[in-house]
């Protein structure tokens, strides 16, 4: 089950040019990958030991980017909207998702627009709408205040642990067989790559060996706006560069980083040199 991790030895930043279609909506998801983000790998420790089939339950109506490239912010408020993350928002928060469909697209496109100016993508929204990354619309949901952090599932096998404990957003190419959903909402991966999406998982069908997901071009398309996908359609995805990332709650702690082994092997130099400092060497 395990698959090679996603792109992070090195700082990726790609864009992906973006083709429309007859049937599907717009996009909007660029590849940013840090290697710093393997610091903050979802420990085993926080994993389940296997998937199972789940569900989540999501508390906000289905979303609809429209005619911006917004999809990194509404799936990011579709992940806010999600139990266990919505029940940790203070009900006071001006920013928390509301239930109210235009009101939480309306947050949706605040997200995205923070993003914008998080990420290393050419122009910011408004006015400029060139789309963002699921890196900085996390980083924009933890600066709202909305989540304690954020970390990152770094194969498949740990994407669907995760997604066992709660929803998480992915972004990955989104390919022209992906926008005509069967009369279930099943899609395959066909045709060519048209650019890249960002949208939520919020479920496992282990008997199907398929997951859950959710998009945001209203409850017109696919199967009242989900669909669902092949667990061997999400490992290519998420080889293809593609990425999985699990927002933290508000009552639980921040994600500490866990050390590489290069800032251990600076730790134990420096331990030595002091060690040697007290014994006059």
């Amino acid at each position: 089950m395990p698959g090679p991790s996603p792109c992070l030895e090195t700082p990726l930043l790609r864009y992906l040019d973006e083709y429309p279609s007859v049937h599907g909506g717009r996009l909007g998801r660029h590849i940013e990958h840090d290697p710093r983000s393997r610091a903050y790998a979802l420990s085993e420790d926080l994993l389940p030991a296997a998937f199972a089939t789940v569900e989540h339950t999501i508390r906000i109506p289905v979303l609809d980017q429209g005619a911006l490239g917004s999809c990194t912010g509404n799936a990011a408020e579709s992940l806010l909207g999600s139990d266990p993350l919505y029940d940790a928002i203070p009900a006071a928060m001006a920013a928390r998702p509301t239930g109210d469909a235009d009101v939480d697209e309306r947050q949706a496109v605040a997200l995205y627009a923070a993003a914008t100016h998080l990420d290393g993508i050419h122009g910011q929204y408004p006015p400029t709408d060139t789309g963002s990354t699921g890196l900085a619309v996390a980083r924009a949901a933890q600066k709202a205040g909305l989540i304690s952090g954020y970390q990152h599932a770094l194969n498949l096998d740990a994407t669907l642990r995760a997604l066992t404990a709660t929803p998480v957003i992915v972004g990955v190419n989104w390919y022209e067989g992906f926008d005509t959903p069967d009369n279930t909402g099943l899609v395959r991966i066909s045709g060519s790559v048209r650019g890249g999406h960002e949208f939520l998982l919020y479920g496992i069908d282990a008997t199907a060996r398929t997951v859950l997901a959710r998009n945001s071009w209203g409850t017109g398309w696919g199967a009242a706006g989900c669909f669902s996908f092949s667990f061997d359609d999400l490992g290519r995805l998420l080889d293809e560069q593609g990425d999985a990332t699990v927002f933290v709650p508000l009552t639980s702690p921040a994600p500490a980083p866990v050390p590489t082994p290069a800032s251990v092997d600076q730790a134990l130099a420096v331990a030595a040199r002091a060690w040697l400092t007290t014994k006059g060497l």
